[in-house]
Parts: structure tokens; C-alpha cells; sequence
């Protein structure tokens, strides 16, 4: 038995933080979310239905988690793998095509719809004592939606404790992989022997534990912790009742040197995203975000607000770093973002490769990995700071238009946080207007690539010659739009595009029309309307 406290507890989330108790309304109230997903993609449908699917494809999950845990090293589906070949594997191809592209909130409120979340006894007492004495802290946990366990934490308060998240549906990985170990150990600096891993559950925590070479292995009990799928040939160093139990043991402990931290094992890649198909005759709309529907002021206090929260994140992790520098990091590591995005317009960066790389270049070595893990986090901070957004004159009236004539409409937009910018539509009001919104960090594909209006377009299912795409750049837009096959290219005024590119785009073809509003498209669809049957 080990005879000093760990330099690293590492927690997993359920179980061990937070208990949950079942909500029996979870399969209604997110059917409610799948029609109205499919109403935006102009598909009716019914909610028994969808509510049917959900029960179908939750249970298979379950069983599919029990024969993961079996594997050597599992990795975790992509969220869009949930929703399309799980949750919604009984419905319409378009709906869940279009469902598919809002996988990570439909995630969200399925992991916040089915069980309510308490804080378990002796939690935050636990966490207070280990950062008091400079015990690094971690959550490594199967999930799939980290997003929601961090808005759980964040909620009630435990997240300032904490130095880095790392969730399966972040990682691609889930436990009883020790990949997630390594990656929380190598953000915090510290070795697997110097380490404490506490879980739940024997198939994935203490096989996890044991496979990462964790110095200790401690399970807390909790309603899965005797009901293993299978037999398991390993066993936890201490079993507590509660996390209560796991402060006394450190209290007892005097504190050990640290190690070296250990390398992290390679991501696995997402899947690519799916061709689009032949889809029926009726108009759609697809819109550019930013300059279409969203206009925005620089604000030139970004890289402070960024380069403060990253020293925060340093803190936590026990790396040292000054705001200053850490805002200068972000200041370069945008300037290197911009240039490899002129090198390679269709080459999308993943988030990781945007912080732990191009913005922690300069940053000190051991916390790369921590930037690296809260990449998704730090993006959509970075995208909320970046300026003052507000919607273009005449984009809310054409969305409202399209809405109330029944007109399907998505999004392609290159950015840096599609969750960002769903969360600007949510505040507009018009979030619930959006059907399926093809976001570049999430697709994995940059405008002018074919890839990423293809996947728009799978949620719209019609023919893409019968679709209105809206954008203000003659590259990304235009010969984007044509090369993916849609039949109108509207490119908008007040752009980065001068008026001579715009000009010219119009005269190569690449463009159909150039106008000076998003309101002016409204002409234009009333026009397509009067060919189609009313009940469109």
C-alpha cells in the first residue's frame, strides 16, 4: 500500500463527483427536439416516432458501452455516429442528416434530459483540500457529451478546482483505453506512478486505472459498481463508499516528489462526413454566418481576455505563465493560423492543432497538452472574444420569411466554433429557425470544399439545383456553391470582397446575383415560391 498522497487524482465524472438519478421524460421531451430538427429541414414528423428511435437507439448504446469496455483500446464514436446510426437509425435519411449536423447539442440535451446530477458527499471538500495542497486534479470520463458534464461542473462550482477535462467524445478514445489517462497526466505533469485514478465501475475504471499504470486504483460506490457486463480480471487497490472516504485516506498521507510525465497516445480521426444524394424538387436556402448573418467589430482587447483565461488554465495544471506572454501566444498563433488557412483554403485545423500547435508554440512545453484538451472550450472563447457581433441588417427578416413560407434552410459557414456561433443564433432568437448548419471545425472541411456543403446538403434533402446559397466571398461562396452544384449564388456587398471581385464573379458565372442586402434574397424566394405547390 502506498505510504504518500499522489501527486495527481484524476476523477471520473459519474459515480465518483456526481451521482444521477433517472428522469422517466427524457425520450419525449428530446423527441420535441428531433421534430423540430426535422421541421427546419422541411420533413414532418411524428414525435411517437421519433420517441420510439430514441428508446431503440439508447438501449443499443448500452449494450454497445458494455462490449467497448471489453476491447483493448476502444475508441468512441463520433457524436454524429450517436445521433445518425443510433438515436435516429429508424428515421428518414434528411432527418438525420440534419440531426447529424447538430450532434454535439442534441447530445447535450439528451446527457442534461435523462437523469438529474447531485454533487456527491464530501466532493467539494475533497477538491478544496487537494489544490490546497498542490495536488493536481483531473476528470477523466467516457461521455458523450463532454460538453454537458463541463456545464454540470461549472454549475456547481467544482470546475475551479479542476485542471483539465478529458471527456471520450473530445478525444475519440473512451475508457478502459489508458490513453485518456496518459493525456490528463501529460497536460498536468505528472507520472502514472505518482497518480491516483478513482472511478465506479471495474470494466472501465479499474481496468483503465490498471492499464495506465496509475499508482493507485480506488473505486467509489455507486449503483453500477456490482453490475459488471462480464467478468473482470482486475481489482481496485480500495473500495469507499463515498468520496468522503478518499478524503481521509489523503489526509492521512504526506505528499510524494514528482516524475516525468509520460507521452501521449496518437487521437484516432473522425469519419468523414457523408456524399450527399438526389433529393426531391423544392426551393431551400443555405446562408453564410459571418457577413450574412452576423456582422462584427474587432475587439482589441482579445487577446487580453484569451491570454487570461490561458494563464488561468495554467494555474490549474500547476504550470507557471504570465498573462502578458500568454496573450502575446495568441496574438502569433492567430497570425500563423491566418497564413496557413491563405496556404490551404480548403484545409480545415482541428481545434487541437489550433492550441496545443499553432497558439502554444511558443507556450511552455507541459502545457501544450492541457491547451490541447481544452481546445473546444478555448475556441469558442477565442470566437465569442474575437469582436461585438450583431445581426446584419435585413439576415433576421429573410430568416423569419423562409420560416414562415416553410422554406428549409441551413448553414455553411467557415469558423472556429460552430457551437459559438450556434449559441450567437440562440441569442438572436432565430436559433430554432436553423436546420441543418454545416460548421468547418465540426466537418472538418473549409469553404470552398465540396465536403462541407455536401453535408448541408444531405439535410435538406432537396436537389441542389433548387437551392439559394447566400454569401459575401466570390471564392469561398461562390465557386464554392457552384462546385457543390446549387443552382443561385447570391453574394451580398459590405464584405471583405471589393466590388470589382464581386463584379467579376458575376461575370464569370460564378455568381448570380450581387445585392446590397440579405432582405433583397426575400424577392428572390417569393419568386422561386410561385412555382412550387402553396402547401410548400
Amino acid at each position: 500500500m502506498t505510504s504518500t498522497a499522489p501527486r495527481a487524482l484524476l476523477l471520473d465524472f459519474g459515480g465518483v463527483l456526481v451521482s444521477t438519478a433517472a428522469r422517466a421524460d427524457w425520450a419525449p421531451v428530446l423527441a420535441r427536439r428531433v421534430v423540430e430538427i426535422a421541421g427546419t429541414a422541411g420533413q414532418e414528423l411524428d414525435p411517437r416516432r421519433a420517441e420510439a428511435s430514441l428508446r431503440a437507439g439508447r438501449a443499443a448504446l448500452s449494450l454497445w458501452k458494455d462490449a467497448a469496455s471489453r476491447r483493448r483500446a476502444p475508441r468512441e464514436l463520433d457524436p454524429r455516429e450517436i445521433v445518425e446510426d443510433f438515436l435516429l437509425a429508424d428515421l428518414p435519411d434528411p432527418v438525420r442528416a440534419a440531426a447529424g449536423l447538430d450532434a454535439q447539442r442534441l447530445l447535450r440535451a439528451k446527457t442534461l434530459a435523462v437523469a438529474d446530477h447531485h454533487v456527491r458527499p464530501g466532493v467539494p471538500e475533497l477538491l478544496e483540500h487537494a489544490r490546497s495542497r498542490g495536488i493536481a486534479l483531473g476528470v477523466v470520463s467516457n461521455a458523450h457529451s463532454g460538453l454537458a458534464h463541463r456545464e454540470v461542473l461549472r454549475a456547481t462550482g467544482l470546475d475551479a478546482h479542476i485542471g483539465v477535462q478529458v471527456y471520450s467524445d473530445e478525444v475519440g478514445i473512451r475508457k478502459p483505453h489508458p490513453g485518456m489517462i496518459h493525456r490528463a497526466l501529460e497536460a498536468l505533469g505528472v507520472a502514472p506512478e505518482d497518480s491516483w485514478y478513482v472511478g465506479d465501475t471495474l470494466d472501465r475504471d479499474v481496468v483503465a486505472g490498471r492499464r495506465a499504470g496509475a499508482g493507485r486504483v480506488i473505486i467509489t460506490r455507486d449503483r453500477r459498481t456490482d453490475r459488471t457486463p462480464f467478468a473482470v480480471d482486475a481489482a481496485p487497490d480500495l473500495v469507499l463508499e463515498t468520496p468522503e472516504g478518499l478524503l481521509a485516506e489523503l489526509r492521512r498521507l504526506p505528499d510524494r516528489p514528482r516524475a516525468a510525465a509520460p507521452a501521449a497516445a496518437p487521437i484516432p480521426p473522425r469519419d468523414p462526413a457523408p456524399e450527399a444524394r438526389d433529393r426531391p424538387r423544392r426551393p431551400a436556402l443555405l446562408l453564410d454566418h459571418g457577413g450574412v448573418i452576423t456582422t462584427s467589430t474587432p475587439d482589441p482587447s482579445r487577446d487580453a481576455e484569451v491570454g487570461a483565461a490561458l494563464a488561468d488554465l495554467a494555474a490549474r495544471c500547476g504550470h507557471a505563465l504570465d498573462a502578458e506572454v500568454a496573450a502575446a501566444a495568441v496574438a502569433a498563433g492567430w497570425g500563423r493560423l491566418r497564413a496557413r488557412k491563405r496556404a490551404a483554403p480548403e484545409a480545415e485545423i482541428a481545434p487541437e492543432e489550433l492550441w496545443g500547435d499553432l497558439i502554444g508554440r511558443g507556450l511552455p512545453g507541459p502545457l501544450r497538452p492541457a491547451l490541447r484538451l481544452e481546445a473546444r472550450e478555448l475556441s469558442a472563447l477565442l470566437h465569442r472574444a474575437k469582436g461585438t457581433m450583431r445581426p446584419r441588417a435585413g439576415a433576421l427578416e429573410l430568416i423569419r420569411f423562409a420560416a414562415a413560407h416553410r422554406v428549409p434552410l441551413g448553414i455553411v459557414s467557415n469558423t472556429i466554433s460552430g457551437r459559438s456561433v450556434r449559441e450567437t443564433l440562440d441569442g438572436y432568437g432565430i436559433g430554432g429557425l436553423i436546420g441543418p448548419a454545416a460548421y468547418s471545425d465540426e466537418v472538418g472541411v473549409r469553404k470552398p470544399g465540396r465536403g462541407i456543403f455536401a453535408a448541408a446538403l444531405a439535410g435538406l434533402d432537396v436537389d441542389p439545383a433548387d437551392v439559394l446559397h447566400v454569401g459575401d466571398k466570390a471564392l469561398n461562396d461562390g465557386a464554392g456553391a457552384r462546385g457543390a452544384g446549387i443552382g443561385t449564388v447570391c453574394l451580398l456587398r459590405g464584405g471583405k470582397d471589393p466590388e470589382p471581385v464581386l463584379a467579376r464573379a458575376l461575370a464569370d458565372g460564378i455568381a448570380d446575383h450581387v445585392l446590397d442586402s440579405p432582405a433583397d434574397v426575400i424577392g428572390l424566394l417569393a419568386d422561386r415560391l410561385s412555382l412550387v405547390p402553396a402547401t410548400l
